[in-house]
């Protein structure tokens, strides 16, 4: 998915998946609801994101898998596929150029693909630090759990992300928790943006 699948890697966000902390809508625009919540002994917020795609549920997971491959010294900004681990288990990596002092970031995903039924996906999303070498100045992202679900309806796909990334180092917990509102709508923007032009692509054929 180039940009779209793993844009988390500039957002730095946040986990635990099981916590029962109140939900707050934080924006609702586009067709696109973002909430976020607090999660206990944790400095950072957790974001959920929810929209639905004019497109049948397969189509959607195809995209999500859609990435460049991964080559050392790949640009910052891009998410690129390493590797399939078995059938249902892809790699992915993603770096991001921070302005000085700031560190630089990078994460390694394992995402787990689970198709619950015809019209339902799960894909979870872990991380796996060690799948490649520590480059450099910069920091890995060790901690990170959340989930895509997709789940289709009169040929139309019911998306919902989960995630929790704990960036690391010394990054300001106001502006970390600010871009759990922005990083995801700029997201689903695009993921919307795809379908939408594919969907204009088709009818003028």
């Amino acid at each position: 998915m180039k940009k779209l699948v793993f844009t988390y890697i500039s957002i730095f966000l946040s986990l635990n998946a099981f916590s029962q902390t109140e939900w707050k809508l934080r924006k609702d625009d586009n067709n696109i609801k973002i909430f976020t919540r607090g999660l206990p002994n944790e400095n950072f917020n957790e974001y959920k994101a929810k929209t639905e795609i004019n497109s049948p549920i397969e189509a959607v997971v195809k995209e999500l898998l859609t990435a460049p491959s991964y080559f050392e010294n790949c640009p910052s900004g891009i998410s690129y596929y390493v590797k399939k681990l078995n059938t249902n288990q892809h790699v992915f990596y993603a770096h991001q150029d921070l302005p000085w002092p700031v560190k630089d970031r990078d994460l390694i995903t394992l995402l787990t693909v689970e198709k619950l039924s015809e019209t339902k996906y799960n894909l979870k999303l872990e991380s796996l630090p060690n799948a490649l070498p520590v480059k450099g100045k910069t920091i890995r992202i060790k901690k990170l759990m959340g989930y895509w679900f997709l789940k289709e309806k009169n040929k139309k796909t019911q998306i919902t992300q989960q995630l929790f990334v704990d960036p690391e180092g010394s990054l300001p917990t106001f502006i970390v928790n600010k871009l759990l509102i922005k990083g995801p709508y700029k997201t689903f923007s695009e993921l919307r943006e795809i379908f939408q032009n594919k969907t204009t692509s088709h009818l003028s054929k």
